[in-house]
């Protein structure tokens, strides 16, 4: 659910109250009484009491910086901990002791508030800045109880919070220093706020800023000139706050070397407007502007693909996923571009394109010219992960068996390793589609699930979708077949005794998944007794690791092809 602003919040409801008849609010307001719990209805009933005139909520904010004051005091002296130690609940240590001090800190931060509400301007921002303070202080141990990330404790939203004092920043800040200090106050507390941005300032109360065009003009002069992480978020949110999209449009032109998301925000504005054909237009024109090598162009180009998605328009697909490979050359855009060559007909012709752009990557420097201060000026690089991968999916089975020389029996976690995906893929093939492989599947699964660090359902499908293609074309010599056959049970012997005999009690039900996985491959070869034979072998080699031997048999009872009701000698 989008969390409103205040400024939307207050928008709508004087909008919904204007459609209220005198009767209408009688009746709302003693709904809301009658369904008020017990111990809350005094707090109801103090909420229907007329506000308090302003004199009299301006005397209160004469003490707040003293009570503050006294909070912090409290907290820096550990009055609200009692000790540090471990919390189940979190898997994590952490402090433990009064938690009232999140009640406590939730009221300063509305008094705080409605110092701003008041015009205290100066007061507000002192209040807001030894606030954020005191929550520093519970990075530390021995300050404020419960949850490690002291934010969470509190009931107010830290994206409004930070936002407002960034408003009593702006609304207390002569015009000529203005842009400094709020960039200063930015760089010192956005930590507390997702994400720090003009439009928050601006939404966090229904009021105007003062002067405000004029500050855009003068803000957007005072970035232009300075680097950062957050500089380029911040310069184009102001340059489409001043002018719209066509402000964006003329920043994101002159500048598509430098500010290259600029085009992103120009479509994102556009879609807003669901003017389809606009925002192709759009799209196309940032990759042809913005420089071929950068990865953020792919996300430029992906707008392209997915209104082809959309449309069911092959030709949008294959065009964007084509240029998003080529810029920014990652497994999924890997995916998405295969599976629409092969909607295309065009599979060969897009495969050898992939594999020269990772040939003329993979020959250039492993470190890419990437700048953390400016990352959408990251230029694209290739992973060996995406390159084995592209070379399995495209048919090059015995490339990437070359590429598994000099990988050991651990390390198979790794999505950068090809061995865990090739062995797997090789026991597939020589399976050749049989009926026993309910272990075998789910080890394929797995092993097309760890070439992709955030792999999903949808993801494994699209790899098999790939893959099952190119497994048709793929005809083994019956001495092509027996030299991979041994070579896979040495793999997985290799890897069982690296995991048992060194044990690796936490990897034990990988071992046997992969030597069950194995005997089902030699018994879809009409092998049965050769695969029963294999794993009787590593029960009798390691006949004192009962938890490895109890995992065999879980595995044994998954793949129903093994009677396991009845041991053959050493089981």
């Amino acid at each position: 659910m989008t969390v409103l602003s205040y400024k939307e919040f207050m928008e709508e409801t004087r909008a919904r109250l204007r459609n209220l008849s005198n009767e209408d609010f009688w009746n709302l307001i003693l709904s809301w009484a009658s369904e008020e719990h017990p111990s809350k209805r005094q707090e109801f009933l103090d909420k229907l009491t007329p506000p308090r005139q302003m004199e009299e909520v301006i005397s209160d904010a004469e003490t707040l910086m003293d009570e503050i004051e006294v909070f912090a005091q409290r907290v820096e002296d550990g009055e609200y901990c009692d000790g540090w130690g471990w919390d189940e609940d979190i898997h994590d240590e952490r402090d433990w002791g009064d938690e009232s001090w999140a009640e406590e800190m939730d009221g300063l931060f509305l008094q705080a508030r409605s110092l701003l509400l008041q015009g205290e301007y100066k007061l507000a921002e002192e209040a807001y800045s030894s606030l954020f303070d005191i929550l520093e202080m519970g990075q530390e141990p021995g300050h404020l109880p419960g949850d490690p990330d002291c934010s969470n404790m509190l009931k107010v939203d830290m994206d409004e919070q930070v936002a407002l004092f960034l408003r009593s920043v702006y609304m207390n800040s002569a015009s000529e220093e203005r842009q400094a200090l709020l960039y200063e106050a930015m760089n010192e507390y956005g930590y507390l706020a997702r994400k720090v941005r003009l439009r928050n300032m601006m939404n966090a109360l229904d009021s105007l800023l003062s002067d405000f065009d004029d500050f855009l003009v003068e803000w957007i002069d005072f970035l232009i000139n300075r680097s950062g992480t957050d500089i380029s978020e911040l310069l184009r949110e102001a340059v489409l706050i001043k002018g719209g999209i066509p402000a964006i449009s003329e920043f994101a032109r002159q500048y598509s070397d430098k500010y290259p998301r600029a085009y992103i925000d120009w479509i994102a504005a556009l879609e807003i407007k669901e003017d389809t054909e606009s925002v192709i237009q759009v799209a196309r024109e940032g990759m042809s502007r913005i420089p071929r090598d950068y990865t953020v162009r792919a996300e430029v180009v992906e707008t392209i693909s997915r209104i082809g998605e959309k449309l069911n328009d092959n030709k949008l697909k294959l065009e964007g996923y084509g240029e998003c490979f080529y810029s920014n050359p990652s497994i999924k855009y890997l995916l998405d571009l295969y599976i629409t060559a092969m909607e295309c007909g065009r599979f060969e012709e897009v495969r050898d394109k992939a594999e020269q752009r990772i040939i003329e990557l993979r020959g250039k420097s492993r470190i890419p010219a990437n700048n953390y201060n400016t990352r959408e000026q990251n230029t694209s690089s290739v992973s060996e992960g995406v390159l084995f991968n592209a070379l399995l999916l495209g048919g090059r089975f015995e490339k990437v068996f070359e590429m598994c020389k000099g990988n050991g029996p651990l390390g198979w976690s790794s999505s950068e390793n090809p061995k865990p995906v090739f062995v797997t893929f090789i026991m597939v093939l020589l399976s050749k589609e049989g009926i026993h492989s309910k272990v075998l599947i789910k080890q394929w699964d797995e092993a097309i699930g760890n070439t992709n660090n955030h792999a999903e359902k949808e993801y494994i499908e699209k790899y098999k979708k790939i893959i099952n293609g190119i497994k048709e074309s793929v005809q083994l010599s019956g001495e092509q077949a027996e030299f991979y056959l041994k070579w896979c049970t040495d793999e997985i012997g290799h890897r069982i005794d690296a995991i048992v005999s060194n044990q690796h009690r936490g990897n034990y039900y990988k071992a046997a998944g992969l030597l069950v996985a194995m005997a089902e491959t030699l018994a879809n070869r009409e092998e049965k007794q050769e695969g029963i034979d294999l794993i009787e072998r590593y029960r009798n080699k390691y006949p004192r690791h009962s938890a490895f031997k109890s995992e065999i048999t879980q595995v044994l009872q998954t793949s129903g092809l093994f009677d396991v009701r009845t041991p053959r000698k050493g089981w």
